[in-house]
């Protein structure tokens, strides 16, 4: 039930940071970057200094 709030309050943004990522999945960072370097997960954009998932690759993932 948390998640869908979390994906609520973030829904108007279209690129998330970790922790946003980590708060929709519940999955730590570690497994967040070894399912990137796997495959499995959505790779993210650099965008300058900073790292960003596509909102839509992530809901993608999630409803996959």
């Amino acid at each position: 039930m948390e998640t869908l709030n979390t994906t609520q309050q973030i829904s108007t943004r279209q690129l998330l940071n970790l922790d946003d990522v980590k708060n929709i999945t519940g999955f730590s960072t570690t497994t967040i970057y070894k399912h990137v370097k796997d495959g499995i997960f959505p790779r993210p954009k650099k965008c300058g200094r900073s790292t960003r998932w596509r909102l839509a690759d992530i809901q993608e993932y999630i409803n996959g």
